[in-house]
């Protein structure tokens, strides 16, 4: 009396737990059950039956639960999840291992072309994570002043140009030049929502769709019902290759939002629920773009 998930997804549909019975003995069996044969069988004989044949031991239990019917259904639900979360850590850890191979080397192409270990740290410790050529630009000190000539139009319109040959971001220019538009148009905190929300699409794109484990990883997304957060934790595998260090930037942690001083300071928790208005500047909308440049130097290597 095997019960594939097929035959369980199938049963869940049910109200009630004995309704849950009957549907599962029902699909075991093909259709061929009706609601009189149902009723003359010995119920806790056949529940026990399931139990052992399908391994639920240690996910059966009466405590806790209305009648048998319901322990049964709750086994089952506690078995395939469990089923799911450990194929989950199996191949997320597969995915983590090839994911970085390959960052490991974009990083590595990264830190040769930028020049210097030292001012990439740095950076990156000032809470600016950015390509290459912005690198060789920094002169210490605040890195606003060393980069603000990147604001400048004719320089934007050529980067975000370059973007129309990128395979990645194929579907999602058109978004880009809205963003670029809305910027010279002097909106800047619509240009700033607008990047928060392409940095993490990029990432999507670049860090599990680019990845050869990708849809192993998206349907076990789907099974698992929850999102998978994976901007902070790919910011995460970068800092770690780019200083050792593997902090979250400010700019993308987590904070509490009764602690969050909204003065200028730019935070994506409170910017995208609404507790920060005060993040409209030319120096978080370059701090943005320059990372999401970062990502597509990344992206374009992995």
């Amino acid at each position: 009396m095997k019960v594939t998930e097929e035959i369980f997804k199938k049963a869940e549909k049910e109200g009630s737990a004995r309704e849950f019975l009957f549907a599962l003995l029902k699909e075991m069996k093909g259709g061929n059950l009706s609601r009189r044969d149902f009723k003359t069988l010995n119920h806790e004989e056949i529940i026990l039956r399931i139990v052992k044949e399908n391994n639920l031991e240690p996910y059966f239990s009466l405590s806790g639960s209305k009648n048998i019917y319901n322990a049964l259904r709750k086994a089952f639900r506690s078995y395939f999840r469990a089923k799911v979360e450990k194929e989950w850590t199996h191949k997320i850890e597969n995915w983590r291992k090839e994911l970085e191979v390959l960052l490991s080397k974009a990083i590595a192409d990264y830190l040769v072309e930028a020049g210097s270990v030292s001012r990439v740290r740095q950076l990156v410790t000032l809470g600016w994570i950015v390509p290459p050529y912005a690198v060789r630009a920094y002169r210490g000190g605040r890195p606003f002043d060393s980069f603000k000539d990147f604001l400048k139009e004719h320089y934007l319109r050529e980067r975000f140009n370059s973007y129309k040959n990128l395979g990645f971001l194929t579907f999602r220019y058109h978004i880009l030049e809205e963003i670029l538009q809305t910027f010279f148009s002097g909106f800047l905190e619509l240009s700033i929502y607008g990047l928060f929300v392409q940095i993490e699409g990029v990432v999507w794109e670049i860090f599990v769709k680019n990845n050869p484990l990708e849809s192993d990883i998206e349907s076990l997304i789907r099974k698992r019902n929850r999102k998978f957060i994976t901007i902070q934790y790919a910011l995460k595998l970068i800092t770690e290759n780019l200083t050792g260090d593997g902090r979250v930037p400010q700019v993308f942690d987590w904070v509490k939002f009764v602690d969050f001083e909204d003065d200028g300071r730019l935070n994506r928790n409170a910017v995208m629920h609404g507790i920060s208005v005060k993040f409209g500047s030319k120096e978080n909308f370059l701090r943005l773009f320059l990372l999401f440049d970062f990502l597509v130097y990344i992206g374009s290597r992995l």
